[in-house]
């Protein structure tokens, strides 16, 4: 065998070695994410209005909470929120907006947000159920698991 044709063939071998062990890398990747939508999506750095956008252009469910930091009923929702949302972490994106906050005045006009606490549960076809007060963490649980459901 001539030197050219084991350069060829070691050439040949370490290209598909290489393209073998990328399809694999991706693979893994494609995996470890696909439990994890929203961390492809949600950046929470963002403004909500910007997060919110992204998850619905994205098709995932998503629990959008208005909700202040100081009104009684807030304080209650962000505890219920808190303890059962991380159940569905995996599957349903949070948009978390303080209406105090001036940064997030637009979303609330195309909202028309009225009251706090409110809960907007966004399907993957971006469609709006409306929920305005307190929940009751089994009923938010049941509300997040029909979001999940539904198809």
């Amino acid at each position: 065998m001539t030197a050219k044709k084991r350069s060829t063939q070691k050439t040949s071998r370490l290209a598909q070695f290489l393209t073998v062990g990328g399809v694999i890398l991706l693979a893994v990747v494609v995996l470890a994410l696909k439990d994890h939508p929203q961390t492809q999506i949600m950046d929470s750095s963002a403004l909500p209005e910007a997060q919110l956008e992204r998850a619905l252009s994205a098709g995932i469910p998503t629990l959008a909470f208005f909700h202040s930091n100081n009104c009684e009923q807030c304080l209650i929702m962000i505890k219920t929120v808190e303890q059962v949302f991380p159940e569905f972490a995996s599957s349903i994106a949070l948009v978390d907006v303080n209406v105090y906050d001036p940064n997030n005045e637009p979303l609330l006009r195309k909202v028309r947000l009225q009251y706090i606490p409110t809960l907007i549960f966004f399907d993957r076809k971006g469609q709006g159920k409306i929920h305005v007060g307190v929940m009751q963490p089994d009923v938010l649980h049941q509300q997040l698991n029909d979001l999940v459901g539904e198809q």
